[in-house]
């Protein structure tokens, strides 16, 4: 029996304008106040990352996003520590190939404290020698770490092949060898220059004024836009198309059925594949799922994704199975992809996809941080910072054709790549995965 949707607008959150401001000092605030939260989520968001580093400085982003919690000229490690703890919230932070996050969530009546801390990281962080010393060990645990993880070794060699020789293909932390050599004065001074004086951009959502923070970051020091973007783009010049077999001490086969996305990416085409990334393979209920788990038995993980850059992004259909089922894996993943080329999807099944996306993103929006990351999305992307409700409108009008042709543009492409990464196949097995994927 379909589901039945009540019309109410009680049931979505009230439109909230989004508040920006550029100060004179080069920060850029954009915040979205929610009067219904009692918490509120800070982010700062710095223009640097794995994609920006050179030979000699890979992992310095990351390295340095670690030092921020080490202590300040006026608070050390632990005051920043039981700060947060005393507020009943947290601080954390992460790095990806192009921004660095510091950030956290805290009860809104500590808004301007939380605020306060985080301006004294960005901007006095100490980056004591003894202190880099002890946090290179752990650093170079967390790398070890990440390369025992199945899933996370084989993103890192398939970006090796989606971006052979390109910065975005180095693993974000670096390698332990990378760590090595990067010393406390480098690692200071890339402080210096792309987190106290570069492009930072502090996202804010919660039940907060956002007039009251102005002040505060209107005290920080001058924050030019990074030079790091300056550095011209050389991405999918050399992608090697076709079907890869990478050997790896793992007892499960990974399998990667990659696309890439067509630029310039708008809004509207982050909706457009959230919802077909809903009908493909991100819900119980969607074709791969349904047909390599469900109805076969091949595997217990299976699903699809998409990534976005501010230049390029992909389109991927993922599974793990043992290597026994490494040929039905791949003939499943194309027979489906190719039953979506010749016949699309039916009205009620994007009708159910278009309410699964709605559903998620209602029950995101009770998470400030998810707002506050969201804003920062929209920033970085070029989107338009679109109310809350408008996202769900703009959803739920999306047309058959727009999915339609968004699909059809991807998988007309013959540029997609496959990877199967694991135990290593037989001759006859991956002479069989080739021939299906070299016919297309």
């Amino acid at each position: 029996m379909p589901l039945k949707r009540s019309t109410s607008k009680k049931t979505e959150p009230a439109a909230r304008p989004v508040f920006k401001r550029r100060f004179s000092n080069g920060v850029t605030l954009i915040a979205e106040p929610i009067e219904a939260v009692r918490t509120v989520a800070i982010g700062f968001w710095f223009s640097c990352g794995s994609r920006y580093e050179q030979k000699g400085r890979r992992g310095i982003s990351h390295f340095a996003e670690h030092m921020l919690f080490k202590g300040t000229k006026s608070r050390s490690a632990f005051d920043i520590a039981s700060a947060f703890d005393r507020m009943g919230g947290y601080a954390n932070a992460f790095t990806e190939r192009e921004q660095v996050c510091l950030y956290c969530v805290v009860p809104s009546f500590y808004a301007e404290d939380a605020l306060d801390i985080l301006c004294d990281m960005a901007e006095d962080s100490v980056f004591s020698s003894e202190e880099t010393e002890r946090e290179r060990t752990v650093i170079e645990s967390e790398i070890e770490a990440s390369a025992d993880d199945p899933e996370d070794a084989a993103l890192d060699a398939v970006s090796k092949i989606l971006w052979p020789g390109d910065p975005l293909s180095f693993p974000i932390a670096g390698t332990v060898k990378d760590v090595r050599k990067l010393t406390a004065d480098s690692v200071r001074s890339w402080y210096a220059d792309f987190f106290r004086k570069g492009e930072l951009t502090v996202c804010v959502a919660g039940n907060v004024n956002p007039q009251a923070l102005c002040s505060r970051l209107e005290k920080l020091g001058l924050h030019a836009a990074s030079a790091l973007r300056q550095i011209p783009a050389k991405t999918a010049q050399k992608r090697k198309n076709g079907v890869h077999f990478l050997s790896a001490d793992f007892q499960q086969e990974q399998f990667f059925v990659l696309y890439p996305l067509r630029f310039p990416f708008t809004l509207k085409d982050y909706y457009c594949w959230s919802v077909l990334n809903a009908l493909i393979g991100d819900t119980m209920s969607s074709r791969l799922f349904q047909a390599l788990r469900e109805r076969s038995g091949y595997c217990y993980t299976v699903y699809s994704f998409f990534s976005l850059y501010a230049d390029c992004g992909y389109w991927c259909a993922y599974a793990c199975a043992p290597k026994k089922n490494a040929g039905k894996i791949l003939a499943s993943v194309r027979t489906e992809l190719q039953l979506l080329a010749d016949r699309g999807f039916g009205d009620d099944e994007i009708r159910a996809a278009k309410e699964h996306v709605c559903g998620e993103e209602i029950i995101n929006a009770e998470d400030t941080e998810h707002r506050m990351k969201r804003l920062a999305r929209c920033a970085f992307y070029g989107f338009v910072q679109t109310p809350f409700d408008e996202s769900l409108k703009a959803i739920r009008e999306l047309t058959g054709a727009e999915l339609e042709s968004a699909l059809q543009t991807l998988l007309s492409s013959h540029e997609k790549i496959v990877v199967a990464y694991g135990p290593e196949l037989s001759s006859s097995v991956q002479k069989k995965i080739k021939s299906l994927y070299d016919a297309d």
